[in-house]
């Protein structure tokens, strides 16, 4: 029975991981349930780290380093001599969550720059070791510290499921990490410049159900889905300009090698817009669709809006439409009639006014169930 509340227990601590505050009241309970919570504490301690906090999580961090790591920091006269106690709890070895992008730039807060390797080899050396096992790793921009090199690295990171980072990473990083396991991939250029994407050139994620990408090439990304093995589920593509045959590429790329897609967000140029009937006709699992209009040419809504009502899977019924040009009303009111008898969609648009008496028609008809005038919120999320 003992057995059996510790689970209820943990059950319900999982259920409060988001809520620090109440998880943290919970360690005042008694020794077990202190035992119960360090570890989701610990999971994923940069999140939602405040600034008054970070100077206080890196000292619980320094407290973990060895004799004689302390011994080579004192000496460099980055720790003082003065006694310390360590931990009760190894708090490293909990860790699931590895933010390198936190770590650097809390010890870029509180040591000077002669001094910022010497600190950061020390700690991530301590949470890079064969004794972790890290699942979501965040790697900072323009990053070239060899951590692959770092002993243990196999280990720690054969387990890895998430990964974000910049197009900028060492070549040589990317590559000497594990990723075989891993589902959540998130690319981003923070700096606004189309790189080469070298580092993807090569890369082979056969169970990578989740692609987020942001400025990064085109044909970098085409690669990658089709070093896939089909279970893509989402896939998002933002501010990158490309051509049409990069486009046509990439949209192909998709529809041939993403059968469990269920939410996309794209640039569809005019010249292959028939190309989403084939995506739309390959990807029968589409749920959401982000239609971005390209700025090179005006946005041709009938074609789009005849495709979406002919092709459309049965499950796809949640739509966000971004254009510079607003849609003719007529061309808007035959989309709405073409699609009773389906599903009643959730849907947005941009640059749309004066819409409020056609859509309470169109709802009243059970043919909207939500409408905004207006992209907001999340990528896909409609309500």
């Amino acid at each position: 029975m003992l057995k059996l509340n510790k689970d209820v227990l943990y059950l319900i601590f999982e259920e409060l991981i988001d809520d620090k505050k109440i998880l943290c009241s919970c360690l005042l309970v008694n020794k077990d349930w202190c035992k119960m919570v360090i570890p989701i504490l610990w999971r994923d301690p940069w999140k939602s780290l405040t600034k008054e906090k970070e100077k206080l999580l890196l000292n619980v961090v320094v407290s973990h380093l060895s004799d004689e790591s302390r011994k080579r920091l004192i000496k460099r006269k980055l720790l003082s001599s003065l006694y310390y106690q360590k931990p009760l709890f190894d708090y490293i070895s909990f860790c699931r969550h590895l933010n390198l992008i936190v770590i650097q730039k809390i010890i870029n807060s509180n040591y000077k720059k002669s001094k910022l390797l010497i600190i950061q080899k020390e700690i991530f050396n301590l949470f890079i070791n064969g004794n972790t096992k890290i699942t979501h790793l965040y790697i900072p921009t323009q990053f070239d510290y060899k951590i692959h090199l770092i002993p243990g690295t196999k280990r720690c990171f054969s387990e890895i499921e998430f990964l974000r980072c910049n197009t900028s990473i060492n070549n040589d990083v990317l590559a000497g990490l594990s990723l075989i396991r891993l589902k959540i991939l998130e690319l981003d250029n923070d700096y606004y410049r189309i790189l080469t994407g070298n580092c993807l050139e090569n890369l082979s994620l056969p169970f990578l159900q989740i692609l987020r990408a942001c400025r990064v090439p085109i044909k970098a990304l085409a690669n990658l889905i089709e070093n896939t093995n089909g279970y893509l589920t989402e896939i998002k593509i933002d501010y990158i300009s490309h051509d049409q045959i990069d486009n046509k590429r990439i949209i192909k790329s998709i529809y041939q090698n993403c059968p469990k897609l269920k939410y996309l967000k794209l640039l569809f140029r005019n010249s292959n817009i028939l190309e989403l009937d084939n995506l739309l006709t390959n990807c029968q699992h589409l749920n959401g669709l982000f239609v971005i209009g390209s700025t090179a040419d005006v946005f041709d809504w009938d074609n789009l809006f005849e495709i979406l009502v002919k092709s459309s899977p049965i499950c796809l019924f949640k739509f966000k439409i971004y254009s510079y040009a607003a849609p003719n009303l007529d061309s808007v009111k035959l989309f709405f009639d073409k699609w009773k008898g389906r599903r009643p969609m959730l849907l947005q648009l941009n640059r749309l006014k004066n819409m409020e008496d056609v859509i309470e028609k169109y709802k009243a008809e059970g043919i909207i169930e939500k409408y905004k005038n207006c992209l907001y919120g999340k990528d896909f999320e409609w309500v």
